[in-house]
């Protein structure tokens, strides 16, 4: 558990975008706005040139609680080893080397752009020929009207340039997307039984199909469809403002609030068995769900993951089948243990072996019904009868119980008559009738009086006695 104040520690590969976001404005002076951590790592590239490519480097921190971070801008070395250092995990570091190539790649194109933009020429545009005329030449009207098309304008310094330098800058533009190009238009929705995080699963797989790089944009979806239930309002109203930058960190946020910690799904793992009405396939994708949300494997899985849910849908299995898959065990793949499993349970007859179009495919036979081995009409007929017995034995059991209720109660000695009793009970006046007649009474809580009665009203119990 951390304890504040917290003193740590990281380079660049392992900075976050709240860290990221404090030591842009210790060089700028303000927060950007709107900015993912790519942005932010190549705009403190462009204001601190080296921040990159130095990742040796250790920025320091203070976080006084769980929700304010500083960055410690005039440290830079910590011989007493105050600071921890904190590391992200391999899937959400920073791609520091891959920035510094596109970045190195932008600018190098850059550079060859202007050079022959300002310093190259043809040979043949210095001497034009007579039959050449570029004011009637079908390029340059193709031309013309591709860059009116596009509201574009040709600087002054290229107007009298070729036709076929004006191709090779168009070329280069960007053309804009058509409008008839394909796009998902599938509303998300947040529905409490599937879980939160098939949900947040939707929106990565709705943003990839869309091509939607910004996860600002991630976060408006999600936050969309978290409006149609009570779960996804309440889980927003536990958003901090550095989860508004961060799809990671929503979605953590989300998670906690709404959704079931690692440790539930590997319960869930650890002791697994499949339900005998439970398709293989189905029971097999559900454990291995299970097993990523468990161990937060969102990428590809390895060899050792594979082999450790092979092993526990194995241990799973029941009967036969689970006897037949150890046997195969050495045979057996992450790719084809759901095929094989279904071979084995076609051949042991088990019910939910066949599919539905196979069993309409396959002409049914008669049973041949054992003689020793009653019919099914016999058997329910068999348990009806047994159920209307216990039903009988049951209204006996009420009917007696209600005549012992319906009886009077009896007060004072066991031959007594109801009338006698109302009679103690008005010359009682008040009086425990039990202590008057006992000398004490026996039950816990009583409502009449047990102090000293009147001589009267003692002799007429004595003498009663």
């Amino acid at each position: 558990m951390t304890t504040y104040p917290a003193l740590y520690k990281k380079t660049v590969e392992h900075l976050d975008s709240p860290e990221l976001f404090l030591i842009y404005k210790s060089f700028k002076g303000f927060f950007p706005k709107g900015c993912t951590k790519q942005v932010l790592l190549l705009l403190i590239e462009d204001s601190s040139p080296g921040f990159l490519a130095d990742k040796k480097k250790f920025y320091f921190f203070k976080q006084k609680d769980s929700k304010s971070v500083h960055f410690l801008k005039s440290k830079i070395d910590d011989p007493a080893e105050e600071h921890t250092l904190r590391e992200l995990s391999p899937q959400h570091r920073n791609e520091v080397d891959q920035l510094l190539k596109d970045s190195k790649n932008d600018k190098e194109e850059e550079k060859d752009g202007d050079d022959e933009d300002s310093n190259t020429i043809l040979i043949s545009d210095a001497t034009p020929s007579e039959d050449h005329k570029p004011d009637h030449d079908h390029k340059s009207e193709d031309m013309i009207n591709f860059l009116d098309k596009h509201n574009i304008s040709i600087p002054s310094t290229i107007r009298e340039s070729p036709i076929d330098r004006l191709e090779h800058i168009v070329n280069k533009m960007e053309v804009p997307r058509r409008s008839s190009d394909f796009k998902f238009t599938q509303k998300l929705k947040f529905d409490p039984d599937l879980g939160v995080e098939s949900f947040l699963i939707a929106v990565e797989n709705y943003s990839a199909a869309n091509n939607i790089q910004d996860q600002q944009k991630w976060i408006a979806l999600a936050k969309a469809g978290l409006m149609n239930s009570e779960q996804g309002l309440s889980a927003q109203s536990t958003l901090e403002p550095e989860d508004e930058y961060s799809w990671d960190r929503f979605k953590k946020r989300i998670i906690n609030t709404i959704g079931y910690d690692p440790s539930y799904y590997r319960s869930i793992f650890r002791n697994y068995r499949r339900k005998s009405s439970e398709r293989v396939g189905l029971s097999f994708a559900n454990l291995v769900q299970s097993y990523r949300r468990a161990f937060n494997k969102n990428g590809p899985l390895s060899q050792d993951d594979r082999t450790h849910i092979l092993h526990q849908f194995i241990c799973g299995q029941e009967g036969q089948l689970k006897t037949s898959l150890e046997l195969e065990e050495g045979r057996l793949t992450y790719s084809n243990i759901i095929e094989r499993a279904s071979q084995i349970e076609r051949a042991l007859g088990y019910p939910n072996a066949h599919s539905s179009y196979e069993i309409n495919a396959i002409p049914s036979t008669p049973k041949q019904v054992s003689r020793n081995q009653p019919s099914e009409i016999e058997c329910l007929v068999t348990l009806m009868k047994e159920m209307m017995a216990s039903q009988a034995s049951q209204m006996a059991q009420h009917t007696a119980i209600l005549s012992k209720m319906a009886e009077p109660r009896r007060g004072g000695g066991g031959n007594k008559s109801n009338s006698s009793y109302r009679e103690d009970v008005k010359i009682a006046a008040g009086y425990c009738i039990q202590k008057l007649k006992n000398g004490s009474c026996s039950k816990g809580e009583c409502r009449y009086k047990h102090d000293e009665a009147p001589e009267s009203i003692r002799k007429h119990f004595s003498t009663s006695a």
